[in-house]
């Protein structure tokens, strides 16, 4: 299986969105990937705003690219991390192929909204103003008059009008808004005057402590902010899993079995 998400920045609405980014185009080293490999199953990662970039045309590019190299067989999904146990909304859309005419699985939600972890469960045990280097638990230092700025912004809000995707104060009782990096930027403590540390961003994306990540804060920030949650990716793998292991032994499922996914319109293309 060959897992990857191309860079998103030129499909998020987050971003500008411009058609011309020449990251839009990354996802064909992927499909290059997938073609010299020959995979069983591939899955690829991104925000769900690939979808609807150029009404439709971006997605149907990568189908068709998928479809050139033998990969006719396609399904794609918007999945909810919170729903799969991670205290963080962060809707990704997923990409699963396979070759061999097999299903294409996708992980079933295992909480239900009023389930979803919220965000201090995830990050209120850690010390509110001591660091920890040693597991990343470090944030940006701002001045005395910068936190007297951000100290007045209250929950949902952000520090600045113009640009809502950065330092936006979280808020208790629900997961924490989507975890990233934005030059520093990370989204405001929801109890405490400072910015989330690197540490509680992992958290948020559901990493375990022992797994640390190396180089500076600001290269970690950029780490787990562009990061696939691992919970999210261990539910796809269990999802898949069985199906690899039915090709493995030679006995795959009956195809006329399953139920495809429902899928964006402006996806349908042949290649159902």
């Amino acid at each position: 299986m060959v897992l990857g998400g191309p860079p998103c920045q030129g499909f998020s609405v987050a971003g500008k969105r411009d058609p011309n980014d020449p990251r839009n185009k990354l996802f064909r080293e992927f499909v290059r990937v997938v073609d010299e490999l020959k995979p069983d199953y591939f899955v690829m990662e991104n925000v769900p705003g690939i979808l609807t970039m150029q009404k439709g045309k971006v997605a149907e590019a990568i189908l068709e690219a998928f479809d050139e190299i033998g990969y006719s067989w396609v399904s794609i999904t918007v999945l909810e991390t919170a729903a799969l146990g991670v205290p963080q909304l962060r809707s990704r859309a997923i990409f699963i192929g396979n070759a061999k005419g097999m299903p294409n699985p996708f992980p079933a939600p295992i909480l239900e909204k009023d389930q979803y972890i919220p965000i201090e469960d995830a990050i209120s045990d850690l010390p509110p103003n001591t660091p920890l280097p040693d597991i990343n638990h470090e944030w940006t230092r701002h001045s005395k008059k910068f936190i007297e700025r951000i100290s007045k912004v209250k929950a949902r809000d952000s520090l600045y009008p113009t640009f809502l995707d950065a330092y936006k104060r979280q808020y208790l009782g629900v997961p924490s808004m989507t975890i990233k990096e934005n030059h520093g930027g990370t989204h405001i403590h929801p109890t405490l005057n400072r910015c989330i540390s690197a540490r509680e961003m992992a958290r948020l994306q559901s990493f375990p402590d022992d797994f640390i990540f190396t180089g500076s804060m600001k290269k970690a920030m950029w780490q787990i902010g562009n990061a696939v949650a691992p919970l999210m990716s261990e539910a796809i793998g269990k999802a898949i899993l069985p199906f690899l292991k039915s090709i493995e032994n030679g006995n795959p499922p009956n195809f006329t079995e399953w139920i495809p996914p429902s899928r964006p319109k402006s996806t349908q293309l042949k290649l159902l």
